[in-house]
């Protein structure tokens, strides 16, 4: 135990217990590497099995989400994660290359996890698709491999996803401008390549995020549309409306149990939606 933390605690907090902890741990002075891994154990254990009653009931939960915001930001680190984090990943997507023909003028889709999850061979088995989705590629991680995953396929239609840079609490001026330079120079090389961009998805754990990840997301996701409006070969795909329910509430049958990624239901949702796009531009 540590300032009255519990470290390595295998039990789950009843509701009382978790804001009892949740004050304490803010009022505590004390921020080291050890009490801030202690927190976050136990803050995911809570949140990870009321996750899902959250959603339905987040005016239950409001004490509770907004010292877990305070904590976080008592936590918060500045240090930004290396780019080359994914060079295993990128050096595997190397060696395949090197020993395998890949299809010319492909459809390329490139991103984070979300890309990462998705059997795209399956969905898309006649086409010539080439999956380049790695780790939780933020924005700069995908331009600092731009030659290895995008330029050195030559794509005659690219789809993108990254929602990284707001889940890890970017703004939505920032993750756009990211966006627009990964564009630019995807254009520059390549004029004629048609740039799909994927909207951010919803995820059940959104709010345990950050605070306002579900917030920047839908208002990334405005200016992103907003923005590919005015350009002739670039295009946003609205890939999240089909995640609500008719009532509005977000799906929570279409993810797996992290609560972040889908599972083959969510995939099943945006598999039409990428076809019928395909089927127009391609």
């Amino acid at each position: 135990m540590i300032n009255g933390f519990i470290i390595g605690q295998n039990k789950i907090d009843t509701d009382a217990q978790f804001l009892s902890f949740l004050k304490k741990s803010l009022a505590s002075k004390t921020v080291n590497s050890e009490v801030k891994n202690s927190f976050y154990e136990r803050a995911w254990k809570y949140w990870n099995t009321h996750k899902i009653a959250y959603n339905l009931h987040p005016k239950k939960y409001k004490q509770m989400i907004d010292l877990f915001h305070q904590n976080q930001q008592k936590y918060m680190e500045k240090s930004t994660p290396p780019l080359d984090r994914f060079e295993k990943s990128i050096e595997r997507f190397r060696r395949f290359d090197a020993r395998n023909t890949l299809p010319k003028n492909p459809i390329l889709f490139v991103g984070s996890s979300s890309i990462v999850y998705w059997e795209t061979a399956n969905s898309f088995p006649d086409l010539p698709i080439i999956n380049r989705g790695f780790g939780g590629a933020s924005l700069p991680e995908i331009m600092h491999y731009y030659d290895t995953v995008i330029f050195k396929h030559a794509p005659k239609m690219i789809f993108i996803y990254c929602d990284i840079d707001v889940e890890n609490g970017k703004s939505p001026e920032v993750a756009v401008d990211a966006f627009k330079g990964l564009i630019s120079k995807i254009s520059n090389d390549f004029p004629k390549t048609q740039i799909l961009l994927l909207s951010m998805k919803p995820t059940l754990i959104d709010d345990f995020l950050g605070k306002d990840v579900r917030t920047n997301k839908l208002i990334t996701n405005k200016k992103l549309e907003k923005y590919c409006n005015q350009y002739q070969n670039l295009h946003f795909v609205d890939i999240t409306t089909v995640m609500f329910d008719k009532s509005g509430q977000l799906r929570s049958t279409i993810f797996i149990e992290d609560g972040m990624h889908l599972n083959s239901t969510g995939y099943i949702l945006w598999d039409p939606i990428i076809k019928r796009k395909i089927k127009e531009l391609y």
